[in-house]
């Protein structure tokens, strides 16, 4: 039985497509878990949202704010290495500044 999927290697400069400064891009979609790449450059943003699982952000390269709350009354500074977790249902929305690399993972119930 083969235990360990290897989803791919990531790339963590700021290299990847230059023509946009918000790219997505799903890297796994599991039983369990949904794992998602996000880019962010020039100040971009992921605007105001919720999930409706808990999700854990893992800041990969570049800086940013992560603002959560009803009112977006809770700030994080997101640098590489940080690593936040979230309820669900809880409004958020992350920033770049100027340039961010996060990987978020959406935890599911089945």
């Amino acid at each position: 039985m083969k235990h360990i999927e290897l989803l791919g290697e990531l790339e963590t400069d700021a290299d990847g497509d230059l023509a946009r400064d918000k790219v997505v891009n799903q890297l796994y979609d599991g039983a369990f878990r949904r794992i998602v790449a996000v880019r962010l450059r020039n100040g971009a943003d992921l605007s105001r949202h919720h999930a409706d699982v808990p999700i854990t952000v893992y800041c990969v390269s570049g800086n940013g704010k992560f603002n959560a709350g009803s009112d977006l009354e809770d700030s994080q500074d997101l640098q590489a290495g940080t690593l936040i977790t979230l309820e669900a249902g809880v409004e958020h929305e992350v920033i770049a500044d100027p340039e961010l690399h996060i990987l978020v993972t959406k935890f599911k119930d089945r």
